[in-house]
């Protein structure tokens, strides 16, 4: 019974790195042709606790011949400031509260955890499975109004939109 706790909180743990992990693989198979030879900037909102720590691992990765910079986004008068300058952004749970504008700046890819199958902003979304998988699922609409290219391994590997998501 005491370990309960600890199970509970390494199974989040697991979590929300593997959804972490996920997010730094995507940046292996996007192109930025606008940015090429710049830092990735990766903002990520209202990102607390364990997913925090979880990102704080990318910025000691790299891309080749590019680094991650990770931008933390507490509060709306940050996202304002830093909207503009995102290559991608990921929205974890905790940060489904930022009121995103409702067309993205080009060349700024939404990534999210769980989003509102409607929201058309979302490039790539992070959901769990009936049988308890994290997978994801690619809007192409709003890769094409990014600006971006998607390699096509990571297409492949993109579950199918459902009827509501296309």
């Amino acid at each position: 019974m005491l370990s309960t706790p600890f199970f509970v909180a390494s199974a989040q743990a697991s979590e929300a790195s593997l959804r972490v992990a996920f997010v730094y693989n995507f940046l292996k198979f996007i192109e930025w042709p606008q940015h090429q030879n710049q830092p990735i900037s990766l903002c990520a909102l209202g990102a607390e606790g364990i997913t925090r720590q979880a990102l704080a691992q990318l910025e000691k990765k790299s891309q080749p011949h590019r680094f991650i910079q990770v931008i933390y986004i507490d509060r709306t008068d940050d996202l304002d400031q830093h909207l503009t300058s995102c290559q991608m952004i990921y929205r974890p749970m905790s940060g489904e509260h930022f009121p995103l504008p409702a067309q993205l700046p080009p060349g700024a890819l939404l990534v999210a955890d769980e989003p509102d199958p409607s929201d058309k902003r979302v490039a790539i979304a992070l959901v769990r499975t009936v049988d308890n998988r994290i997978e994801f699922i690619i809007n192409e609409w709003a890769i094409g109004h990014a600006g971006v290219k998607v390699s096509s391994q990571l297409l492949k590997l993109a579950r199918k939109p459902t009827k509501e998501r296309s």
